[in-house]
């Protein structure tokens, strides 16, 4: 009792391994099946499809998710300055999400019809609402609380970011009721609806919000444009939303979409030009080891990013012209943000910022290289092919590389991660 008692009043230690157990043992595990049997025509369960869908919400809400509540106990409260008063809620809110993972992964791939599926699939859309809003009512009630709460334009990512997540929630219990009713798949207007809402609209934005509070000095960066950060952020705000509300209501019209998409490009390129990422620094570092290669893989994560954006405009352009874009083709995109931009942004970060961790990987600066070039070019082989030819010969392998690539490096920064995270009783 008393072990379990410690586990559940330190979130940062317990959601950690979560969210690493989550994605090696079901997201990455389960990518890796499919993309390997897709670039190479190997079988596959007949279920695959429904496969594919577990396969993205474990990624985004089990790993991702889980990872971004870790991550924000300890940060919030230094951004803050204030203490958080109910940390075993954030806990039992992230064991909930986790939860209901695991019962979409069980349920969805059985067959319509058999018993228990849509029992089990209605209480993972209600788990997974009911447990990130505990946490995220634990996390409001702290930023209220602090002594520096977002103000003017900096309260647009704050509230791009909440809700982007409680949307996607909503429409990921939606969706968990329409596979109780018998379907196998989620409809494909709202998949991708929830789809954007969860990589772009919260993952994408909490990537944004960390990275405007901490690089400015981290990466010597100049003094941010607040005039562009401005526009920046309400272009922002209109894509994320934008780009599901089309999909939605307007069953994803192109010349719509391309509207969406073409804010959400411009508020990409004017955050980085407003943070000033590619411009010189504004002095030398006294730690150049550290600090260069920092600087470097950010703006290749961030080169990946907007790659990713100018895709999706480009995929709805493409429509718009009479072309319909393909499957492959919006995977492709997908890929370049979640792989190419998340996953080295929150490895990079976690190098350098998560206790035990950081202070591991200050000893290792060619292994976390090797982990972070592994994860860029993964990406890019993976995303760049995916939208050049998809899964036709040729193209096929160097989708199948890429994602063994990515794969690979994340299970060494998982172990390493999960390691260096001690129990609470030891920390």
């Amino acid at each position: 009792m008393q072990v379990a008692q410690s586990w559940l009043a330190s979130p940062y230690h317990l959601l950690i391994r979560t969210s690493l157990a989550l994605a090696v043992g079901v997201g990455f595990s389960l990518g890796l099946y499919l993309v390997l049997g897709f670039a190479f025509g190997l079988p596959l369960a007949a279920t695959s499809p429904a496969l594919v869908e577990v396969h993205g919400q474990v990624q985004v809400f089990g790993f991702v998710g889980l990872f971004i509540m870790a991550v924000a106990v300890q940060l919030v409260p230094r951004f803050h300055a204030s203490r958080m008063a109910h940390p075993t809620q954030v806990s039992v809110g992230g064991l909930l999400l986790a939860a209901g993972l695991i019962l979409r992964l069980v349920g969805q791939p059985l067959l319509p019809g058999v018993p228990l599926r849509a029992t089990l699939l209605v209480l993972s859309g209600i788990f997974e609402l009911v447990g990130v809003l505990l946490a995220v009512h634990t996390f409001a009630l702290l930023i209220g609380r602090g002594v520096t709460p977002p103000r003017g334009w900096e309260a647009l990512l704050p509230a791009t970011l909440g809700g982007s997540l409680v949307l996607a929630l909503v429409l990921n219990l939606v969706a968990c009721l329409e596979l109780a009713q018998g379907a196998l798949v989620v409809p494909y207007a709202l998949d991708e609806a929830l789809l954007h809402l969860e990589v772009w609209g919260f993952a994408s934005t909490m990537v944004l919000a960390i990275s405007g509070r901490v690089f400015p000095k981290f990466l010597l960066l100049q003094p941010t444009r607040a005039h562009l950060a401005r526009a920046a952020l309400g272009l922002w705000a209109v894509g994320s939303f934008g780009v599901p509300l089309v999909w939605l209501v307007f069953e994803g019209t192109p010349a719509l979409r391309f509207m969406a998409a073409l804010a959400q490009f411009g508020g990409a390129v004017l955050f980085v030009t407003a943070l000033r990422l590619y411009d010189p620094a504004a002095r030398e570092s006294g730690t150049p080891h550290i600090t260069n290669p920092t600087r470097r893989w950010v703006r290749l994560a961030y080169a990946l990013m907007l790659t990713a954006a100018a895709a999706n405009l480009g995929i709805a352009a493409a429509d718009f012209l009479g072309r319909t874009s393909t499957v492959a083709e919006l995977s492709g995109a997908r890929h370049l943000v979640a792989q190419g931009f998340l996953l080295p942004m929150i490895q990079l970060m976690a190098a350098r910022i998560l206790p035990g961790y950081s202070g591991h990987m200050l000893k290792r600066g060619r292994l976390l290289g090797a982990l972070l070039w592994s994860l860029l070019a993964g990406a890019a082989l993976r995303g760049g092919a995916e939208l050049a030819g998809g899964y036709a010969p040729g193209w096929s392998a160097a989708v199948a590389l890429g994602g063994t690539l990515t794969a690979g490096a994340f299970v060494v920064f998982a172990v390493g991660l999960w390691r260096s995270t001690n129990p609470p009783l030891r920390a």
